[in-house]
C-alpha cells in the first residue's frame, strides 16, 4: 500500500473539515482518472462504454483520511490488488507490479502539464474527465496540489489547458495499415501491429477472435482497416480494427504500402 496527499487550498474551511460535494468532484476525477490511466496503458484508450474489467476496479479500490487540508489516500500496488495481472499467461506488459493506478494516474497528469513529456499518456476522454476538477472550485477549492511539494497544481486556470489540449487533438479516421502482426491477448482484445515499411508499433483492439483465427494471423504480414485515434501530436494512439486479413493478395498489399 502507497499513501499520497492532496493539499486542498480552500480559505473558507478550518483544517479539519471537507466540504461533501468538494471531496465527491475530487474523488470522482481521481478515480475515474487512474482507471482511465491504466486502460490507456493497456489498450490505448482511457474510456469504453460499459463497465470497466474487474481488475481496474481491484487496482482503484482506494482507503482516505483527511488532516490538515490534506486528504492521505492509500492506493495498493497492482501486485498486491491484481496479482493475477503478471502471471505468463496472458502478462500485461505495460503494467509494473510495484506501481500502483494512482502512479499511472499521476503520471498522465504530468504529460498533459508538460508538453516534453509522452503525449500518448493521455486521450481526449482523459482531458475531457480531467475538466471535472472545475467542480471543486464551484465548491469552494482554491487550489489542488497533487501528490509531494512541487508536484502539478491544478487550478481554474489548468481547467482551460485542459479544454485547449483537448480542442487540438485531431479527429479519429478510417485507415487502413500493413505490417506483421506480434501480439493479440484475448482478455481485452488488443494488437501490436509492426507497420509496414517504417517498422513503427501501433497498439489496436480486434473484433473478436477465435483462437484459430489468432493462431492463423500472428507472425504474419497483414492488412488491417479500422478507425484510427491520434494523440495531441498527430502520432497513430491506438486502432479499432474491423477486419484484419492475411496479405495474400500481394496487389492489394503494396498498394496499401504505397498509399501509407
Amino acid at each position: 500500500m502507497q499513501i499520497y496527499s492532496i493539499k486542498i487550498e480552500n480559505q473558507s474551511v478550518d483544517s479539519h473539515t471537507i466540504s461533501v460535494t468538494l471531496l465527491q468532484a475530487l474523488l470522482s476525477v481521481l478515480i475515474e482518472g487512474s482507471k482511465g490511466a491504466l486502460r490507456l496503458r493497456t489498450e490505448g484508450r482511457s474510456m469504453v462504454r460499459g463497465a470497466p474489467p474487474q481488475w481496474i476496479k481491484s487496482a482503484t479500490t482506494f482507503s482516505m483520511a483527511f488532516k490538515d487540508k490534506q486528504l492521505q489516500i492509500g492506493s495498493p500496488t497492482l501486485y498486491e490488488s491484481v496479482p493475477e495481472l503478471f502471471h505468463e499467461n496472458e502478462k500485461m506488459e505495460e503494467l509494473q507490479p510495484e506501481s500502483t493506478a494512482i502512479d499511472y494516474f499521476q503520471e498522465s497528469l504530468a504529460a498533459v502539464l508538460n508538453n516534453e513529456l509522452e503525449d500518448s499518456l493521455y486521450d481526449k476522454a482523459l482531458l475531457e474527465l480531467l475538466q471535472g476538477f472545475r467542480h471543486t472550485f464551484h465548491q469552494g477549492a482554491d487550489s489542488i496540489n497533487f501528490f509531494e511539494e512541487g508536484g502539478p497544481e491544478i487550478t481554474l486556470e489548468t481547467i482551460k489547458h485542459f479544454k485547449d489540449l483537448a480542442d487540438s487533438i485531431p479527429p479519429s479516421r478510417r485507415v487502413k495499415m500493413a505490417g506483421r502482426l506480434e501480439q493479440v491477448r484475448s482478455n481485452d482484445r488488443t494488437f501490436k501491429l509492426i507497420t509496414t515499411p517504417n517498422n513503427i508499433i501501433v497498439k489496436g483492439i480486434t473484433q473478436p477472435m477465435t483462437q484459430k483465427e489468432v493462431q492463423a494471423l500472428l507472425g504474419k504480414e497483414v492488412l488491417i482497416s479500422g478507425i484510427a485515434f491520434y494523440t495531441a501530436s498527430g502520432k497513430t494512439l491506438r486502432i479499432e480494427t474491423d477486419q484484419i486479413s492475411l496479405a495474400n493478395a500481394r496487389e492489394e498489399y503494396e498498394r496499401v504500402i504505397r498509399e501509407l
